[in-house]
């Protein structure tokens, strides 16, 4: 009886753990950054600022955004219009894996898949998040004074964000970004092979040039389930001291 008491006691150590979950969190940001899309022989045919919010989930590594862009470049007189993003974190690496919704003359919901380098995002993650903070190439300040700047005082971290493959297709090296804390790869894929741009390749850089802006963090709670499992355990417990001979 005393062996059987002791591995319910060590499970419902183990139970008790589970709040460490408790410690994932979904956090939201406000950022910008920039869409490059490359004809299939990695010229640059469209490059331009984007700004959406994007929503994390650190306990599932999933990520979204509900952007809509649409390119500044017309291909074959009719633009893209990318939007809806959805992200799925790599295990083992820090690489950050997505596919992006493309309409186009009247074809809907057609996917490009894009990679990200994401060391500078899950390093920022790993440090810390709060409301206010700010991830901007390879630095993670926070704003205290909320003035949008990284004033002195506010560095908080080097993130150790990675340069965009995009970077290397640019002409002028004035239209090079530097570090993203999402920095898409050559990994990213070419779009929908059924349309007339197969090949073309999109680009999303986010963070880049610009940052990523912390809007809200907030717990992720201990599923019930884990609670009821605590429970019946302690009533285990219970029912065993009930049971043990006087």
């Amino acid at each position: 009886m005393k062996n059987t008491f002791q591995k319910i006691i060590g499970a419902l150590g183990l139970c008790m753990m589970f709040p460490v979950a408790s410690q994932a969190a979904i956090i939201n940001f406000d950022f910008t950054g920039r869409l490059v899309i490359a004809d299939p022989y990695g010229a640059i045919i469209n490059d331009q600022a984007i700004s959406a919010s994007l929503s994390y989930n650190t306990s599932t590594g999933l990520g979204a955004s509900a952007l809509s862009i649409t390119s500044t470049e017309l291909l074959f007189n009719y633009p893209l219009i990318f939007h809806d993003i959805s992200m799925t974190t790599q295990k083992g690496s820090n690489l950050v894996s997505g596919e992006v919704l493309v309409d186009w003359a009247g074809n809907y919901n057609m996917l490009t898949r894009v990679e990200w380098d994401a060391t500078g995002f899950l390093n920022a993650i790993d440090y810390g998040l709060q409301a206010g903070d700010v991830l901007s190439g390879s630095d993670l300040y926070r704003d205290a004074n909320g003035n949008g700047v990284q004033d002195d005082g506010e560095f908080l971290f080097d993130i150790g964000s990675a340069t965009p493959y995009s970077d290397s297709l640019q002409i002028s090296s004035l239209n090079t970004q530097g570090p993203a804390p999402l920095a898409a790869t050559s990994g990213s894929s070419g779009l929908d092979e059924s349309t007339p741009f197969t090949g073309y390749i999109a680009y999303f850089d986010i963070g880049s040039g610009n940052s990523m802006y912390v809007t809200s963090v907030s717990a992720v709670p201990v599923p019930a389930a884990v609670w009821l499992f605590g429970s019946g355990l302690i009533g285990l417990m219970a029912l065993s001291k009930r049971k043990k001979p006087g």
